[in-house]
């Protein structure tokens, strides 16, 4: 079965996260400190929905995470007073990249400037892949242009693949052995999980 849908789920608090899977080496007498750093690791978000009436939204809802708890989930990012613009449609990556923090692009809104901190999906084999800008770029007046991201890209690109900037997503897993739905005296349900990236 495919990943569970809830972008149109409501959202009262969410925290974003990066996993590093690099350490410190860290002398035992002193001395300069240096990081071993590793690729990969995708990003996480902890997701909390406003409270909702058991019937018929919250039951509803509920069912919903049931499903995804077991198939996969897809959230959209929030960016909270960011106006996204329109960056256009049938945005792609213009080229094969192997690896790197860089990545061309084609298609968008001409002079369309993709702001430091943006999110954005990069979609590979249908795997959305969650990534944010490290700098400002400003389009050329055909749209193309290269974005520098704040972490490495996790696959290879082989040209064409698909880019969003509209309303990027967190594709994953809900974490955790168990997945509760706390109802109140006042016949509220209450969800708060954690998603981490599939890669």
């Amino acid at each position: 079965m495919a990943f569970i849908d809830l972008t149109d789920v409501e959202c009262q608090l969410a925290e974003p996260g990066m996993p590093d899977f690099g350490v410190l080496q860290k002398p035992v007498l002193g001395g300069p400190i240096n990081k071993v750093d590793r690729l990969g690791g995708g990003h996480t978000l902890s997701y909390t929905v406003p409270p909702k009436m058991m019937e018929p939204d919250g039951r509803r809802l509920v069912a919903r995470c049931q499903m995804a708890k077991r198939y996969g989930v897809i959230l959209e990012v929030p960016q909270v007073e960011f106006a996204v613009g329109t960056p256009g449609v049938g945005i792609t990556i213009a080229s094969a990249v192997a690896g790197g923090r860089y990545a061309q692009i084609t298609g968008a809104t001409p002079r369309y400037a993709v702001r430091m901190g943006q999110a954005l999906n990069i979609t590979r084999n249908g795997h959305r892949y969650l990534y944010f800008a490290a700098a400002q770029a400003v389009l050329d007046g055909a749209g193309a242009g290269t974005i520098e991201l704040t972490r490495p890209l996790r696959t290879k690109l082989v040209g064409g693949e698909a880019v969003t900037l509209a309303k990027p997503v967190i594709e994953g897993w809900i974490e955790g052995d168990n997945f509760n739905w706390p109802i109140d005296m006042q016949r509220t349900v209450g969800l708060k999980f954690d998603v981490v990236e599939r890669a």
